[in-house]
Order: structure tokens, then sequence, then C-alpha cells
């Protein structure tokens, strides 16, 4: 039934069903899932089918798969879909069927989940052949060298009607992939949920640092591809340009986490850096980005990051690499620095730069500006009007 909303406004809405993971799953594509499904339902009657189970063990090399964040994110959801467990694979698309939703959208990351993916949406387009199902594709390329991932890519994504993905880049990764189809770009929102709780003093101290410290954050998982190790032999050349400096290194290891230690013994820097290897619960993400000047993501390859629009949502500048979008949501010079990948020394310059500057008030203003382009106005009006248009009634 429409809701208050829907018949106060005169728009009736649409039946949308999602698939994706959201809580108790942890990371950015549960949170980004279970946010679209929040904001869907401001307007329409959405039906939102999750995970029992995700990845088995093998396939997770985190510590864990469970967000135990006290202020998780959350969205009513039916936990029906098991990874390896096809007859849940029929159960989740059955669901759907009966839902009879106008469209179906498909949170896709990972070429793990193809055949289960492949399966829910072959079995909605054979039962639902007038349902729109739509792939809002977090990645389409993956970061590491995966056997037969294309493949898979390619196979789960046969019965998308629409592709929604976020840079430039990944739509033509995707019309690559899949030449001739109806690709949308709508900019990754910002979650928009990490409110600030304390001031940057208040973070600084709870850190130990000193308050006129020059802090650099890298945040998120630590992956190889993610480039901390070129970070960590920037620091030195940074060092001796700024005083003060300290680099927090706040994220998960997803691999040997003893050569980043070991590398920073090497190289006598260990009174600068300070590391934190877990995953960050949602209630203290504020705290290390309060406590930052900038945020710096040395990736050697990538499509996007989220990284970004948390730093933005704490008008915090970012020096990151010219690989994959990145390009496209940092404004060199104005919202952060671009330099290219696996470079250490640009990488010093550039962190190096922003400090030396004494610009950061300009940084900020500049990012209050570039932000509003990544709101979940936006996202949703991208994926409202392509539905309304398929389906033949105005946007």
């Amino acid at each position: 039934m429409p809701s208050v909303e829907q018949r106060a406004t005169g728009r009736p809405g649409m039946k949308i069903s999602v698939l994706g993971p959201t809580y108790p799953f942890r990371g950015g594509i549960s949170h980004y899932t279970t946010l679209l499904v929040q904001h869907l339902r401001e307007r329409n009657e959405v039906q939102f089918v999750s995970f029992d189970k995700q990845y088995p063990r093998f396939l997770f090399p985190g510590r864990t798969q469970i967000d135990e964040s006290q202020r998780p994110f959350r969205a009513e959801s039916e936990r029906l879909l098991s990874f390896a467990d096809p007859l849940s694979w029929r159960r989740s698309a059955a669901r759907i069927v009966d839902f009879a939703p106008e469209a179906f959208v498909l949170s896709w990351v990972n070429p793990a989940l193809a055949l289960q993916f492949r399966y829910i949406s072959g079995y909605v387009r054979r039962h639902l052949p007038r349902t729109r199902i739509v792939f809002w594709c977090h990645n389409v390329v993956l970061h590491e060298n995966v056997p037969f991932s294309r493949a898979l890519t390619r196979m789960a994504l046969r019965r998308g009607d629409h592709f929604i993905v976020s840079y430039e880049e990944a739509r033509r990764d995707l019309l690559d992939l899949r030449p001739g189809s109806a690709v949308s770009v709508a900019h990754l929102p910002e979650l928009g949920v990490f409110h600030s709780d304390i001031s940057s003093d208040e973070a600084r101290r709870g850190l130990g640092f000193d308050e006129d410290a020059r802090v650099a954050l890298y945040f998120g998982f630590v992956r190889p591809y993610k480039g901390l190790m070129h970070l960590l032999r920037a620091l030195p050349r940074v060092a001796r340009l700024v005083p003060g400096l300290r680099l927090l290194v706040v994220g998960e290891s997803w691999g040997d986490a003893e050569r980043y230690r070991a590398e920073v013994e090497r190289l006598g820097i260990e009174d600068l850096v300070t590391m934190v290897d877990r995953y960050v619960p949602n209630e203290e993400v504020s705290l290390y980005f309060e406590a930052a000047d900038l945020v710096v993501l040395p990736y050697e390859t990538a499509s996007g990051s989220g990284i970004i629009q948390i730093a933005y949502s704490f008008a915090k500048p970012v020096v990151t690499t010219l690989v994959g979008a990145l390009s496209e949501v940092v404004e060199d010079g104005k919202t952060g620095f671009l330099v290219p990948p696996c470079d250490p020394q640009a990488l010093a310059d550039a962190i190096a730069g922003f400090f030396q500057s004494g610009r950061p008030d300009d940084f900020a203003r500049n990012i209050e500006r570039f932000r509003t382009r990544f709101s979940w106005d936006s996202f949703i009006e991208v994926l409202d009007g392509l539905l309304k248009r398929d389906l033949g009634s105005d946007p």
C-alpha cells in the first residue's frame, strides 16, 4: 500500500525488490544497500531480501563478517539467502516473485556470488518477464587478478535490463564486458550517517596526540592493492618537511600485517605511525576522521572509493592516486591532490604540500560545494528516472 507521504504528494510509488547484504553483515556494501532501501522506502513499497549466511570462511580473509557496532545501520529485511545452499536461492527467488515487483535491484560487488545472482535474476525473469532488473554495480572489474572473474561477472549480469555504476571508468568497463548495455552513472552517495560527536582537539587527545600534531589518516581495509607500503615509504621525506607529523593507519589487515610493521621498523618511523589493525565500528569512525587533517589513499589500482565520501562528510581533503575513477571525485588542488600510483616521492610531496599550503579552510569550503553532487537524492533520481521511463510513466 502507498505510504501517507505517497498519498499526500500524489506520487504512486513503485513496488521494488532489493537483493543485497545488510546488518548483521559488516562493510561498505552492506551499509550502502541498507541505506538504499531506507531511501527507496520513503516513496515506494520495498521488499528487502538479504543474506542469512554470506561468504564461506575460505572466501573471506577478514576476522569476522559480523558488524559489532553498537549503532548499526538497519532496515527491515528477509534474511533468506545462504551462499552454499541452492534451496535458499530458490526460496529467495520465489519470495521476490510472490511480491511481484515492478523493479528488482541487485547490489553487485563480487563474482564469488555469480551463481546465486544468476539463478535468482533468471528465476525472476522467467516468472516476471515485465519486471525490470537493475544491477547496482559497486565493482565491475576486481582489483586483484582472480581467475575467471570476468566470465563469472558476465554470466551473473546477463539478465540485467539496466546497470548503475558510480563512475565513467566503471561504465566503460561494463560496456567492454557487455557491449550495448543500458548503463547509467550515479555517483556513489555520501553515507551521511557518520555524524561528528567529538571535536578535533578531543579526538587528538583521545589518541594521545599533541594538539599541534599534523595528522594524516589512512582508513579502510589494508590490502596490497591499496598501497599502504608506498605511504610508509613516503613518510620519512614528509617528516623532514612537516614538523609534528603523525600517520594513523586504521583498518583491518587482510593479509600479512607483520610486513607493514617490519617496514615501519626498517624505516625508523615507529614514533610517527599509529596502527589500529581492526575493523572500526560505526560509533568510532568520527574519532579518527576528526583527529585527521588529511586523508591519504595511495591505491595502486581502484575503481572508486567510498572512503572519499566519508572524508568529505567530515570536510577532510584527500590525497589519492590517478587510477580508475578517483580523479572523478577529487578535484586536484581544490578538494585534495592527485598523484601517480606507486610513487612514494610524489605522494610525500603532495602530503607535505598540503600541510605547507596553510589553506585547510579553503579546502574545506571547496569540499562543501563539491560534495553536493554525492547526495542520495541525486542517486535515487537516476534510479527513479530510468525505471519510470522504462515502465512507461512520467518521471
